[in-house]
């Protein structure tokens, strides 16, 4: 049996990285509006609201995630014109717990496990978290939230507690994520050996804080760490 303490340390990004974070969000909004009768342009305010508040709650004094999803729900019904009930942000924070992993998530996480500890660093909290963690699958090795750290990413704070539970040094550590605003950047300036990103929404990068890899899903990140393509 691999003795797992010698094998080197691939940390991940959870949300829109390993599972449908954004899409579960999105699509549950324009349920919560469309039963309330909301329009269109309802769903396009009420969206556009809540992606702006939740950055800027999270950027504020620490609240955990359900409080964020729920503060950032009521503004956004606000801005739809639409009154928002308990149930409703009961319906948000469960979207974000019932979102499925992207379809190459499973495979490539079961295959990687095989050469690396693996790790989640993600701005959520142990009650949330969980459900993404049994659907994808693959036990971790770690799992660092901003319910610890109480901060969110890209506060450097959370790439702190994650180096302080790793027992590791930034240089020897690969991290993979899909944002740059949350991820890439600060993993840089924390200075992680190297980062992946795993661009799946087509996005236009930072060349000063260019990755060592872009993928665009994770099926080929086996093979570009164990010296692929």
């Amino acid at each position: 049996m691999t003795d797992r303490s010698s094998l080197p340390w691939l940390t991940f990004d959870c949300y829109d990285t390993l599972v449908t974070y954004s899409e579960s969000k999105a699509q549950r909004l324009a349920e919560l509006i469309r039963a309330k009768g909301g329009d269109a342009d309802a769903i396009n305010s009420a969206q556009t609201t809540f992606n702006l508040r939740e950055r800027e709650i999270q950027t504020g004094p620490f609240k955990l995630l359900n409080a964020v999803l729920r503060e950032s729900l009521n503004d956004a019904m606000t801005a739809a014109g639409l009154d928002c009930a308990p149930d409703d942000e009961a319906a948000m924070v469960d979207a974000v717990c019932t979102a499925a992993p992207f379809p190459d998530v499973p495979q490539a996480m079961h295959a990687l496990k095989a050469n690396f500890r693996l790790a989640v660093l993600s701005n959520s909290e142990p009650e949330i978290i969980r459900h993404s963690i049994i659907r994808i699958g693959t036990g971790m090795d770690a799992i660092v939230l901003a319910a610890e750290a109480k901060c969110y990413k890209p506060a450097q704070g959370m790439f702190g507690a994650l180096l302080e539970r790793l027992e590791t040094p930034a240089d020897q550590i690969t991290h993979v994520a899909q944002s740059f605003y949350h991820d890439i950047r600060p993993s840089k300036d924390a200075g992680f050996g190297r980062r992946i990103w795993i661009n799946r929404y087509n996005k236009e990068g930072d060349p000063a804080y260019a990755p060592d890899y872009e993928l665009s899903n994770l099926t080929g990140l086996s093979a570009v760490l164990c010296g692929g393509d």
